[in-house]
């Protein structure tokens, strides 16, 4: 019975996943056709035209769209995970997600 316990932990169980999903990266790479680099295959598709060169500039609104994102989900998850008497805690942090939110959106 001790030896069927130890099969069910969850570090053995991790290694077999990782064993099986080698063993199938490997049967695929014998699967899949063999690579020929070269022409249009290595092309971005464009519908047969050249894409025009042009300076890539990054938009960073897009920082503030994730950060506020990341700071409700950390809130979420506090909130879910705080019971009994750690609750002012959840309720400290979601004041100061609050102040953070609230500087992040201050225009």
């Amino acid at each position: 019975m001790a030896a069927l316990e130890l099969l069910a932990t969850p570090l053995v169980l991790f290694l077999a996943s990782l064993a099986f999903a080698l063993l199938l990266y490997l049967w695929g790479g014998v699967l899949a056709p063999r690579r020929r680099p070269g022409g249009a295959k290595e092309e971005m598709y464009t519908g047969g035209e050249r894409p025009p060169k042009q300076p890539v500039r990054p938009s960073y609104q897009f920082y503030h769209v994730a950060l506020f994102f990341t700071l409700l989900h950390l809130a979420a998850i506090v909130l879910a995970t705080s019971t009994g008497g750690v609750a002012w805690v959840a309720l400290a942090y979601l004041g100061t997600i609050a102040v953070a939110l609230a500087a992040l959106t201050w225009r």
